[in-house]
């Protein structure tokens, strides 16, 4: 019979500790797996939303709102600016690209985007079905809004999907479906910056927000920008904020900002996991050292059959293996089933490291009851007998 046999054998013995040493050590796998995979897939969903937008122009407000409201669509935009302003700030020479964005509308909570074929080029989008919008009204549906080719639809006039301020006037026509990117583009409607302000411009009769749809109907919400260099994107902000009634703001400073505000809550929750691996390496050598006082005379038979001191050493550490490798391994697929749940599917290229971690966990606990374990006194050990 090998280490391995023996180990098993001896875990199989003492179900209710080990299940205990395995669960310790699953917690805290399972809660640093969650930790670590929902910061991944937020670092790479703010990455991913961003990538391509230097700077981000609106009206004046918070810098993080204009951000999280078009680039993220997380948030309420700060308002509307004029159109003619928007045009002027696309011409500035540091300005490589300029994007628009017409907010203001939902259907069903999915927010219709009025904007130009370069907003999905950005997130190398392209259609699972039909084709783009090329008239007005025509538009073009995300993946998970459910919406089919074809279909027709009025939008609310809002971003809240309990508007009852519906343009029953003015139907919509999916003209084309995209594929899933992984960014905002598949909770988004898109449609063209005049089929938004054309709406507008032409109220419901007796809308009571006329007046208001009215302006909008010569606004945009928002200019995603490309600068032509590095040094644009620091310079370009400043300069208009400090020469337009316009806010521009960076993306990746405000998330940055944005993240540093956030870690707090996340080191609490890592140190909580690490506390729950200390604790399993420490029930886990409890449970070896008591499993090896009452086995030292069994071990000392052992050795008298002929096992050799670095045998009696591998049976302990491969019983520490087996239990922190099963609790490892219960962690991980507790971790990724939680984090399924709150945040559907996200990479799992770190997996192996967290295996690591609960093995070198098993590994370190039973070094002591190991060494104990191969230095066997054989001689006065059975001369004790068991008792």
């Amino acid at each position: 019979m090998n280490a391995f046999s023996l180990a098993l054998a001896s875990v199989r013995s003492r179900a209710l500790n080990a299940s205990l040493c395995i669960a310790a050590a699953a917690a805290g796998i399972a809660l640093l797996c969650i930790v670590f995979l929902l910061s991944q897939a937020v670092e790479t969903g703010f990455s991913r939303n961003a990538e391509g937008i230097d700077v981000v122009v609106g009206a004046k407000g918070s810098p993080l709102q204009l951000v999280l409201s078009t680039v993220y669509h997380a948030d309420v935009p700060t308002g509307n600016i004029e159109a003619a302003e928007a045009d002027k700030i696309t011409h500035l020479p540091q300005v490589r690209q300029a994007i628009p964005l017409a907010l203001g509308d939902n259907y069903r909570g999915w927010r219709i985007v009025g904007t130009t074929p370069d907003y999905p080029a950005l997130y190398q989008a392209s259609l699972a079905d039909g084709k783009r919008w090329d008239r007005p009204f025509d538009a073009v549906a995300g993946a998970l809004t459910g919406l089919k080719t074809g279909a027709e639809f009025a939008g609310a006039h809002g971003l809240s999907a309990d508007s009852d301020d519906i343009h029953r006037f003015h139907l919509y026509k999916i003209t084309g479906v995209l594929k899933p990117t992984g960014t905002v583009l598949d909770r988004l409607i898109l449609t063209s910056v005049a089929s938004v302000q054309e709406l507008h411009r032409h109220p419901d009769i007796g809308d009571p927000d006329a007046a208001e749809e009215y302006k909008i109907g010569h606004q945009v919400t928002a200019l995603l920008i490309k600068t032509k260099s590095p040094v644009a994107i620091m310079n370009l902000p400043r300069e208009i904020n400090r020469s337009s009634n316009l806010l521009a703001a960076n993306p990746g400073y405000e998330m940055t900002r944005l993240a540093e505000s956030l870690g707090a809550g996340r080191d609490i929750l890592t140190i909580l996991g690490a506390g729950f691996i200390v604790l399993s390496a420490l029930m886990l050598l409890s449970m070896l050292a008591a499993s090896l006082a009452a086995r030292r005379y069994d071990l000392g038979v052992l050795r008298v059959l002929g096992a050799s001191p670095q045998a009696l050493f591998m049976t302990v550490i491969s019983e520490g293996l087996i239990l922190s490798g099963i609790g490892a391994l219960t962690g991980i697929i507790a971790g990724h089933a939680i984090a399924f749940i709150i945040a559907f599917l996200i990479p799992r290229p770190i997996d192996a490291g967290f295996l690591l971690i609960g093995l070198a966990t098993g590994l370190a606990a039973g070094l002591v009851p190991a060494f104990s374990a191969g230095r066997t006194d054989i001689a006065a050990l059975l001369a004790r007998g068991r008792a």
